[in-house]
């Protein structure tokens, strides 16, 4: 830093980012030395920005002078393919999906100007000058509402006319929220302080207004990476109390992720798209792997909130640029083209996880419309086939159906309803079924557990009957294979051990969370009921108790097991 805490930095644009040039300890030799890149065209456009520091510590950053070559100042909408769903109401127009289509369909004047949809539509002045700015507004409308009109089957210009009349209200709402003189501002007590002074307000209006107070501190930050550090401490200073300080900060930090930028200069060099969309994954999960990254890293930081703090959007952020990019048409592994099935075997192993397919429905149909530019056929063909190969590639059975769970919530999925529920009746009947769902040398608990889980999961899971019925069964029909397989009940119903002990662990197989299975459950509730219907049963069971008290009490509890696992 320089003298008095007071810097001028000169940044140049690249492409569709800011990259620091010089920085300088007066206003006017950054503005010539800006002016000398620009007259020299050693750069599309740059800009001054004034970097201060406070009392607190923080750093404020004010853009005081913008400038592009006369070739690059004009600003267009980026082509979009697809559009979010059609908003009905005002609070629409401010969701997670309709400020990521912002990002995207605004991207060079997000970039260049470094402002998230957050403050645009939470800071007046910052809206005003979108709206002023060339045609850019009126081109997005009009992209957009073909877009949903299309596949709404709505009129394109009544669609086009909801969406102005929105924009006129939604600025509206910025101008009054940007008179009023009794908004609190973040000081040393945090974001939480700030929206508890708005409690008067009513929870809908109150979320606004604090992402009005939220932006008036962003829009002075003219660096992603600024906004990103301020909005992390936030985080770690409210996180903690989770609610709505957290949701409104989660927000606007996803709005700062979304950006094409921050990813690619937050992790790094990588080796190629392949490694870096495993890294964002990770990232998104919060297990971002430190290798040689320093303990101060930025990006392991970011890591560290996702992993202790409920930052849904932001995660949601991370992903869905992930889901684009593989969509896409770059390369996985550009340096060894050979190499490219490898790198999405890897990023598929990374994807489709014993939690479920990171991502869900949509990051499953984005495997399976990337891994069709492996394969000749296209069309119906193309999607089967790649739907059946993409799942073959998954290593385990139960990754396999839970993969393909998540596929039926996706337009592909949907088309395609009948190849899938053909799939996985094929993949959890016949006699080679069992040994895809359980792991040889595993511990008999484990693969019972596992099974166990994948049964619930599936019984809970949005696929359509009677889909969701046929595969429930079929694994129920596993687990009952590979109970007898392995003479589960015959292990626990020993009958050299005392009776007592016996009954004890059936009773453990029966309660809940254990064996949830019709058709398991049949097996061990039969044992057990063979037992409590032999001739002096409780006598028996506290044979080997000589305290009466004690024998009670062992009943009482043997009872309560019971009463647990549904015995009546």
């Amino acid at each position: 830093m320089l003298r008095g805490g007071l810097q001028f930095e000169v940044q140049v644009y690249k492409t569709d980012h800011w990259v620091l040039s010089a920085v300088f300890p007066t206003e006017d030799e950054a503005r010539r030395h800006g002016s000398s890149l620009l007259s020299a065209a050693r750069a599309e456009g740059i800009r001054v920005v004034k970097d201060w520091t406070r009392i607190d510590g923080r750093h404020v950053e004010t853009e005081i002078h913008t400038e592009f070559r006369a070739a690059t100042k004009a600003m267009t909408v980026a082509p979009v393919d697809e559009a979010p769903q059609v908003c009905t109401a005002l609070p629409d127009y401010y969701a997670a999906d309709s400020r990521m289509m912002m990002t995207r369909i605004l991207r060079n004047y997000t970039e260049r100007l470094v402002v998230t949809p957050t403050e645009i539509l939470h800071n007046h002045g910052e809206l005003k000058r979108l709206l002023d700015k060339d045609n850019l507004v009126p081109l997005a409308v009009g992209r957009i509402a073909a877009l949903q009109a299309e596949k709404a089957g709505m009129d394109g210009r009544t669609r086009r006319d909801e969406i102005y009349d929105a924009v006129n209200r939604m600025t509206e709402r910025a101008r009054l929220a940007g008179q009023r003189n009794d908004l609190p501002e973040i000081g040393a007590a945090g974001f939480a302080e700030a929206i508890e002074r708005l409690s008067g307000e009513e929870p809908e209006e109150r979320a606004f207004l604090g992402k009005v107070v939220l932006s008036r501190d962003l829009v002075q930050m003219r660096n992603w990476f600024a906004k990103l550090d301020f909005l992390g401490e936030l985080v770690q200073q409210d996180g903690g109390a989770g609610g709505e300080p957290l949701a409104l900060l989660d927000g606007a930090m996803a709005d700062v992720m979304v950006a094409p930028s921050v990813a690619q200069e937050l992790l790094g060099m990588q080796s190629g798209l392949g490694e870096a969309l495993c890294n964002l994954i990770d990232l998104s999960r919060g297990r971002l792997d430190p290798g040689d990254r320093g303990e101060d890293d930025r990006a392991l930081r970011v890591s560290e909130l996702l992993a202790f703090h409920d930052l849904e959007e932001t995660r949601g952020a991370v992903l869905d640029l992930v889901r684009r990019q593989l969509k896409g048409t770059a390369p996985l592994q550009r340096r060894d083209p050979s190499a490219e099935r490898d790198a999405f075997d890897i990023v598929l192993a990374r994807t489709a996880t014993p939690q479920g397919v990171v991502g869900g429905g949509s990051m499953a149909e984005a495997l399976v419309q990337r891994y069709m530019r492996f394969l000749e056929a296209g069309g119906a063909t193309g999607r089967r086939q790649a739907i059946v190969e993409v799942t073959g590639r998954i290593e385990d059975g139960k990754d396999r159906v839970r993969f393909l769970i998540a596929l039926t919530q996706s337009e592909i999925g949907r088309q395609h309803r009948q190849d899938i529920a053909a799939q996985l009746a094929e993949l959890t009947t016949g006699p080679g079924a069992l040994a895809r769902f359980v792991k040889a040398g595993h511990p008999i608990k484990e693969n019972l557990e596992a099974l166990t889980a994948l049964y619930g999961e599936v019984s809970a899971s949005p696929l359509p009957e009677p889909m969701r019925n046929d595969v429930s069964d079929a694994i129920d029909g596993l687990l009952v294979t590979y109970i007898v397989g392995t003479k589960v009940v015959e292990r626990l119903d020993n009958p050299t051990d005392l009776l007592r002990h016996r009954a004890n662990r059936l009773m453990q197989l029966c309660s809940p969370g254990t064996l949830q299975s019709r058709k398991a459950l049949a097996i061990v509730r039969q044992r057990v009921v063979n037992h409590l219907r032999q001739p002096n049963f409780e006598h028996a069971y506290v044979a080997d108790i000589a305290d009466p008290i004690l024998q009670q009490k062992a009943l009482r509890d043997f009872y309560k097991l019971l009463g647990q696992a549904g015995f009546r």
